[in-house]
């Protein structure tokens, strides 16, 4: 059965963005991050930048044409759900690709820099960026639960479960989303972030040895 990309997103989608979060920069601020702009190389920041760009397409993608995907075989309910934990996902993406695109400048600045500003302007503006960047992250675990929890509840709502077990693999998102809302409580939730961005890896292995076939046919 021709399942298109979904399967194929859903699982390199999460491996390229697992990548791009490990050869990422560390939680620094202040002078650590300017000396982390001064010693990285431009290439490493440009080849960063692709690799998360890529991997969020792909992995909030996955999740989009996966939506897409169970609208047939789903009630007016799932629909609307369905239909909302894409605008959820929505604001997740762009934050991120902001946050990226923002420390991409803030290299620019501390190695390029203006003809017309200071070094000391420079580096404050590099700093300024990271600091909003960092305040993009605020919304974030809201937004992205959000969506995977929309997506887990309508898809076990279907009258599959008894017929197909393999259903119950969309309790992952579900728990995964109501994980990444105790971030705001819990110290250890940041783990739930690592969980967020591998969640859809069972999903796409099992609908490529054919597991979750029900949902495209009866």
């Amino acid at each position: 059965m021709d399942k298109g990309l979904t399967p194929y997103l859903l699982v390199i989608g999460p491996v390229l963005m697992f990548i791009a979060f490990m050869t990422g920069p560390d939680d620094v601020s202040g002078q650590e991050y300017i000396d982390y702009l001064k010693d990285t190389d431009m290439n490493t920041m440009i080849i960063g930048t692709i690799l998360v760009t890529v991997g969020a397409i792909m992995m909030f993608g996955g999740w989009f044409v996966l939506t897409q995907d169970m609208m047939p075989k789903s009630n007016k309910t799932q629909r609307d759900l369905l239909m909302l934990s894409r605008v959820a996902l929505i604001l997740p993406i762009t934050l991120l690709l902001l946050a990226t695109g923002m420390d991409m400048e803030a290299h620019w600045l501390v190695t390029e820099g203006e003809d017309d500003l200071t070094v000391e302007e420079e580096e404050a503006i590099a700093l300024q960026n990271r600091e909003v960047s960092t305040y993009f992250w605020g919304t974030m675990p809201i937004t992205w639960a959000l969506g995977l929890i929309l997506i887990g509840v309508a898809a076990l709502m279907g009258n599959q479960k008894d017929k197909h077990s393999e259903q119950w693999v969309f309790a992952g998102p579900l728990v995964t989303g109501l994980g990444l809302i105790s971030a705001y409580w819990i110290e250890e939730a940041w783990l739930f972030f690592i969980v967020a961005i591998i969640i859809s890896l069972p999903i796409g292995i099992m609908m490529l040895m054919g597991k979750l076939d029900y949902l495209y046919s009866d």
